[in-house]
Order: structure tokens, then C-alpha cells, then sequence
């Protein structure tokens, strides 16, 4: 059998135009990192979500992650307009959004089916600070972010030209995204326990901010962004920590959730649930 080779001449080598190939590579790796910024920090709620729908309950995740996030990126959004940074961070801020509404549509939904009908909360019934962040309804969370968006959007555009407080607004949102993982370490200290709280999300968290860290120095961002996306890191590190520490605690933290996560078993016995 014969055997055939295939040789290159360097004089074909150099009609290449290395240069053009070169400048192809960066281009399709800036988009492809870009892409990534944009989606990348949704993808590990795709984990929690599979997580939360796998256990039908939700007690395991805690609503102020959302919280957080929703303060961080309209306010992020709004710094925008008064600082314009990448428009891929801008974008980011916008599919993080609809991926909060979609975790707290499937987080609310599973801790009502887990509530009593007279324990429900809601702001329509009145219940905004006694049940703060801890409503049964979509509709209150909706209702608080659309209030909150509407109070700021007027404020920044009185202020729109206050270089104070335009970077006073942009340290605020991105200090709040940068500490999202607080509540959810809170919520595992209390439970004693991770149980609930997907493990991939956490890695998810944490390879994603080591990757906006890079890109946000590689592209000259503000000082605000790697600063915070710095205290994001140690904040993964300290949740990953709890997986090993409460490791052993694999029955706790599964009670029915309720607005004050005191209800037990018992107390919903004879009550209506739907």
C-alpha cells in the first residue's frame, strides 16, 4: 500500500496573509468572549433552576439572590446612560433581568404550592414589610421592581449630569451584584446545611467571575466593575466552603417554605393548600 505525503513549501506559507488570519482569530475571539459576557452570567441559574424544578421546592434558594440582582442591574443600566461602558455589559445587565423573573416566577411558584392558603403573602393584600421579598404572587415582586425602576429612573434623570452621583450609582449596583451570594451564604449558615442550593450554579458563579474580572481589565471597564467583580470571587469561595463544612447536614433545610420559613409539617395539617 502506498503511502502518499503531503509537502508544504514555504514558499506557499508566505502567500498566506498570516496577518488577515491572525486579525480573523482576535475578531471571532472578541465576539465569542462578548457573547459570553452577555449570557454567561445567566448560565448558572439554568442549574438552580433544573434544581429547584428536580426537588419541587425552593426553600434551598434564597429570593434575595434575585433580589440583589435586579437592584444591581437596573441600577447598572441606569449607569449607563450616565457612563457609557461596554455595550455587552449593557446587554448582560438586560438578560440578567429576565433570567431573575424567570427564577422567581419557578421559586414563588413552588413555595406556594409548599404555603397555606391563609400564610400567603402578597403586596396586593397590604403585605409589603411584614412579608418583604418573601411574597406568594409574581405580581408583588413584579410590582416592587417596576416602583423601584420608576423612582430611580426619575432620580438619574433629574441627576443625569451630577458626575457624583452618576458614580456614586454605578459603585452602588455593581457593590450589590458583587455581594449576590451573601444571601444565599446566610441562608446555608442558618440551615446549616446546602441542601437545595445547587453546587453547579456556585461553580457556575465562580467561573464566570473570574472570567468578567479578565475581561473587565482587558477592556479598560471602570474601576468599579473589577473591583467588585474581585469581592465576587471570595464571596464563591466562601459558599464552596459551606459545601464541605455542611456536607455531612444532607436532611436539613427540607421543610415547607413559608414568608418566615417557620412553618413545619404539622402546622399545615388541615389547611388548604392548591
Amino acid at each position: 500500500m502506498t503511502e502518499k505525503m503531503l509537502v508544504v513549501e514555504s514558499q506557499g506559507l508566505g502567500l498566506v496573509p498570516w496577518d488577515q488570519v491572525a486579525g480573523w482569530l482576535v475578531l471571532g475571539l472578541t465576539y465569542f468572549f462578548k457573547f459570553f459576557i452577555i449570557v454567561g452570567g445567566a448560565i448558572p441559574y439554568v442549574f438552580q433552576y433544573a434544581e429547584i424544578h428536580h426537588r419541587r421546592n425552593a426553600s434551598g434558594f434564597s429570593l434575595f439572590v434575585c433580589l440583589a440582582l435586579c437592584v444591581a442591574n437596573i441600577l447598572r443600566i441606569l449607569f449607563w446612560f450616565g457612563k457609557r461602558f461596554d455595550n455587552a455589559l449593557l446587554a448582560q445587565s438586560i438578560v440578567m433581568l429576565v433570567c431573575m423573573v424567570l427564577m422567581l416566577e419557578i421559586a414563588v411558584r413552588m413555595n406556594r404550592k409548599h404555603t397555606a392558603k391563609p400564610l400567603r403573602k402578597s403586596i396586593i393584600k397590604g403585605d409589603f414589610f411584614n412579608a418583604f421579598w418573601a411574597w406568594h404572587d409574581l405580581v408583588s415582586f413584579i410590582i416592587a421592581l417596576l416602583v423601584f425602576t420608576a423612582f430611580w429612573s426619575i432620580t438619574t434623570w433629574i441627576l443625569i449630569n451630577q458626575t457624583v452621583y452618576i458614580e456614586a450609582i454605578g459603585m452602588c449596583a455593581l457593590l450589590t451584584e458583587a455581594t449576590l451570594g451573601v444571601p444565599q451564604l446566610l441562608r446555608n449558615f442558618q440551615r446549616k446545611s446546602t441542601q437545595g442550593m445547587s453546587i453547579p450554579m456556585v461553580l457556575a458563579w465562580l467561573a464566570g467571575d473570574l472570567a468578567k474580572t479578565g475581561y473587565f481589565v482587558a477592556t479598560g471597564s471602570p474601576l468599579q466593575f473589577w473591583i467588585c467583580a474581585i469581592l465576587q470571587i471570595s464571596i464563591d469561595i466562601f459558599i464552596l466552603g459551606q459545601v464541605f463544612v455542611y456536607r455531612k447536614n444532607t436532611a436539613a433545610g427540607e421543610l415547607p417554605y413559608t414568608a418566615n420559613n417557620q412553618t413545619t409539617s404539622s402546622s399545615l395539617e388541615g389547611a388548604t393548600i392548591d
